[in-house]
Order: structure tokens, then sequence, then C-alpha cells
């Protein structure tokens, strides 16, 4: 999935041709561009994820492992409900 969008509270938005997620807690700073590959389930109750990131800024060169925390997986009518549900207006 590649990083499109930022979201509150340093939410990121991924996107692919599956759907779209968001994701929190990466130990890297991810940029516009950047890819991020789900690999495993590390804890299912904590939603956190086993990742490759790869940055565009490298050209995707190098892949380096991380942790995430999976804060939402679906497609893009269901974000909108997601972010309507989450965000303080």
């Amino acid at each position: 999935m590649e990083v499109v969008a930022y979201l509150h509270n340093s939410d990121l938005l991924l996107e692919d041709e599956k759907g779209v997620a968001v994701i929190c807690g990466s130990h890297y700073v991810l940029s516009i561009g950047d890819k991020v590959h789900i690999r495993e389930v590390i804890d299912q109750s904590a939603k956190l994820y086993q990742v490759q990131i790869s940055f565009a800024s490298a050209e995707h060169a190098m892949m380096h492992d991380d942790e995430i925390q999976m804060k939402f997986v679906g497609d893009r009518s269901q974000l909108d409900d997601y972010l309507l549900t989450t965000t303080v207006h």
C-alpha cells in the first residue's frame, strides 16, 4: 500500500487497488509516496502488524522492518464513515 495522505493525530492513509487503510505508530517518519508492505499480525487484539517500508525518496531501493497499528481497513465509502465517527467536530 502507498501513503497517500496525512490524517489527524499523525495517522496516515494508505491505498492500493484493494482498498484503503489508516495506520499509526511507525518508528519511521513516512511521507506521501512511501510504500508499506503488510507482512503479518503481531498482536490481533492490539491490531499491531509487522510491515516492511520502502521510501520514495530512496527510490524504493531498500526495505525497512517496522511495526504499525492498523486503525482501519476498508474501501473509500467505509473510510468516510470511519472519519466521521473518529473526528472531533
